[in-house]
């Protein structure tokens, strides 16, 4: 059993330290580096944080879009089925095959999709773009 600090925790804290104390150390030809480490801990806390539930909605809308029954699986068989619907899920709109009566359920997964994304890697544009 964990009591301390979660991943999402201790990546808060370093980074914090990273860019409050440590980047004025670093040489001044190597500090952006140093703030794209800082900023790749922010993604990977927020990533952290989120958990799985970014990842249960997707295979959710997925499977209904398909009419797939979903099966509670571990983390890394339901990252499989994800991956694998979105790949057939691409093929489908190249192919056409989701025009037509399937074209709002495939907006809002796409919109969906690209949301939660969002949320993990820059989620101050959508509070700019008012959309959080």
């Amino acid at each position: 059993m964990n009591t301390g600090p979660d991943a999402a925790e201790l990546l808060r804290v370093a980074r914090k330290l990273l860019r409050e104390d440590l980047v004025d150390e670093v040489p001044a030809e190597r500090r952006y580096e140093a703030l794209m480490v800082a900023n790749a801990m922010a993604i990977a806390a927020r990533e952290a944080e989120a958990g799985e539930a970014d990842m249960r909605e997707e295979l959710r809308m997925l499977a209904e879009l398909y009419g797939e029954k979903i099966v509670a699986e571990s983390g890394s068989h339901s990252a499989d089925k994800v991956a694998a619907l979105n790949r057939r899920l691409a093929k489908d709109i190249r192919n056409g095959v989701l025009d037509g009566a399937c074209a709002q359920g495939v907006r809002a997964l796409l919109r969906a999709q690209v949301l939660a994304r969002l949320r993990i890697s820059n989620p101050k544009h959508l509070t700019a773009a008012g959309q959080e």
